[in-house]
């Protein structure tokens, strides 16, 4: 159950981004911004919508390679359901993807598949994800700063900082991997940080440190089996450059459906943007904060205000607010309590 205190923040955050969101659409001439939203092409914006699908089957299709490579597998049609339910849930409640990793853990255990492989898997999917992502980063924040001259100290500052996060983050997810010594490592540390955290709170039961350790065992053992045969990771790594080639192109069939396109090197530089503000927003799926920092990136560059926020709240509504509605379908399966929660609540008012 999601906790009261939990709820609040959400909605706060929510409120907070519904706020930025109406400041940075009041920015736009609204009678342009309509001429504009009037002249969409139907054909670019079934591409736009076409591309989404397939980038989300690409995530699917990298779950699904990856479990067969340790010996498991469940059916494609689920891998789709529980990469686009973790991703939704990661867009909602974003910690560097992390929330990601723990909701895929979830949903496939729901398929009766072990936890300490489902982390194993997870955390490959998501070091294939994001080290890609961090790629994108790195290519969109170099071509704004060799192209574009920025000389401001405070923007200076704010791309190395994004760079560096970029590569600690993937870094320690590479070590992780590669390294069974690092990842024992991390594991110990982490692990008595966990009891020593238990114990100060007066929940010392909180842990087990045997189950801990098979769990542990489990999982370092999945890790071996796929480093062991890195040729299981060929298909899932191309896959996932795959998904963020069809990301990138919704967003640039997002352009050309306003008749507006725009190049591959200016595309970048707000779809790096967008992505390092996806990754550490404090609000749900981004919003408001995603919306505003690419069309101000887009801004920066002289290009029309009007036309570049319209194509991404295209991209926006096709890639992250139609896949969030359309994963809710998929909650009843997953989360069978809720269901059980509503079946009692039908019992106690038919006995009334």
């Amino acid at each position: 159950m999601v906790s009261i205190a939990t709820r609040k923040r959400f909605w706060v955050a929510a409120f907070f981004g519904m706020i930025v969101l109406f400041l940075t659409v009041k920015q736009a001439d609204l009678h342009k911004f309509a001429q504009h939203l009037g002249g969409i092409e139907p054909l670019w914006a079934a591409a736009v919508l076409g591309s989404a699908f397939l980038s989300y089957a690409c995530v699917a299709g990298v779950l699904d390679k990856l479990l067969r490579g340790i010996g498991l597998s469940i059916s494609f049609v689920s891998c789709f359901k529980i990469s686009m339910l973790s991703c939704t849930l990661n867009y909602l409640m974003s910690v560097a993807g992390l929330s990601g990793v723990a909701a895929k853990v979830y949903l496939l255990s729901r398929e009766e598949i072990p936890p300490s492989n489902t982390l194993s898997v997870s955390i490959i999917h998501g070091f294939l994800t994001n080290t890609i992502a961090v790629l994108f980063i790195y290519l969109g924040f170099f071509y704004l700063y060799s192209q574009h001259q920025i000389t401001e100290r405070d923007q200076q500052v704010l791309g190395i900082m994004v760079l560096l996060v970029g590569f600690l983050l993937t870094w320690l997810t590479v070590q992780t991997i590669v390294h069974e010594r690092f990842r024992k490592k991390i594991w110990h540390v982490v692990l008595r940080v966990v009891v020593f955290l238990c114990e100060r709170i007066g929940r010392p039961h909180w842990i087990s440190r045997e189950r801990a350790g098979i769990f542990f065992e489990n999982f370092n053992q999945s890790l071996n089996m796929i480093m062991g045969n890195r040729a299981i990771l060929l298909a899932p790594a191309s896959l996932a450059l795959l998904d963020w080639i069809f990301m990138f192109l919704c967003l640039k069939f997002s352009f050309i459906a306003i008749n507006y396109p725009l190049s591959n090197k200016v595309l970048m530089v707000g779809f790096s943007i967008g992505l390092f503000m996806g990754l550490f927003s404090l609000t749900p799926a981004s919003i408001g904060v995603m919306e505003g920092s690419m069309a101000w990136s887009f801004y920066l560059m002289d290009l029309d205000y009007e036309s570049c926020l319209l194509a991404i709240l295209i991209y926006r509504v096709a890639y992250y607010y139609i896949p969030i509605a359309v994963s809710v379908l998929f909650l009843k399966r997953f989360f069978p309590a809720s269901e059980l929660a509503r079946k009692e609540q039908a019992m106690v008012k038919d006995e009334g």
